[in-house]
């Protein structure tokens, strides 16, 4: 009888950690996720807009990061976080253009053009870049990594004028020659208004380092598209290094928009 009871305990024993085994790797499949969405958007300071009217056009895209431009400092970028429930953020301390306390956003609260990262998981290794080149300048990117499915990426969100005229004193060209010398990491994504286009000379110098440009890669048809409301052109890219795009666009926003720029998005798949 107890030879009986011994071997029921070690069958039962054995099934046992076959369900924690069985549960454990469910639950790690439950946590993985194989997508990242991010979510580009240059709102010319809230000049016309609010963190709650922002968080109402971008609450049902279920972004994973935002990458914000001509955004106002001061805690904006943490207030828009706190109504998406997107728990980090990271806000530069460099004004495009030192277009500071004149540029107030529409609540009276906050002013500036900065740049930010609002992301839903951890920001870790954050800074601001100050790039040289020719058009307005202060121009910078504010940078940070985060830990995506146990690996690192690099995330930039950058704000820089037109570089057409003297492409290869660009600070398109200078962030291509800073990355290229100071960053080893290999999964890498730029998002933000680089005032050119896709095709322009200052994004070679990035093309030439390995990054592509979301809207290439899935060849959209950009000569009826638009990011930059008053001119009717496209300005507004994400670029990715060593990752891969599965789809991509812009969001077209229902009423009066919130900016002279439209937000744009892409999913990186991992």
């Amino acid at each position: 009888m107890g030879f009986i009871i011994l071997a029921f305990m070690k069958k039962y024993n054995l099934l046992l950690i076959i369900h924690l085994i069985i549960f454990t790797s469910c639950q790690k499949d439950h946590t993985f996720d194989p997508n990242l969405k991010i979510i580009a958007y240059n709102i010319k300071y809230a000049e016309n807009t609010t963190p709650e009217a922002i968080s109402n056009v971008l609450n049902t895209e279920y972004a994973d990061i935002i990458c914000f431009n001509e955004v106002p400092g001061q805690g904006w970028t943490k207030e828009v976080g706190r109504l998406l429930g997107l728990s980090y953020f990271y806000e530069g301390k460099i004004a495009s253009a030192n277009h500071t306390i004149d540029y107030i956003d529409s609540t009276g609260n906050y002013y500036g053009k900065y740049k930010s990262i609002l992301s839903k998981y951890p920001l870790k290794d954050t800074s601001e870049i100050l790039l040289n080149g020719v058009g307005w300048s202060p121009a910078s990117a504010v940078s940070a990594q985060i830990n995506f499915n146990h690996d690192s990426i690099q995330i930039f969100s950058l704000h820089i004028p037109n570089g057409s005229s003297n492409a290869i004193n660009s600070k398109a060209e200078h962030l291509s020659r800073i990355i290229t010398e100071s960053y080893t990491i290999d999964k890498i994504i730029i998002a933000g208004d680089f005032n050119d286009f896709i095709y322009s000379k200052p994004l070679q110098y990035l093309y030439d380092i390995g990054f592509y440009n979301s809207f290439d890669t899935l060849s959209m048809n950009l000569d009826t598209l638009t990011t930059f409301i008053d001119s009717n052109i496209v300005i507004d890219h994400i670029l990715q290094k060593g990752l891969n795009v599965v789809s991509s666009g812009i969001i077209e926003e229902i009423g009066k928009p919130q900016s002279d720029h439209k937000p744009i998005w892409a999913i990186i798949e991992y």
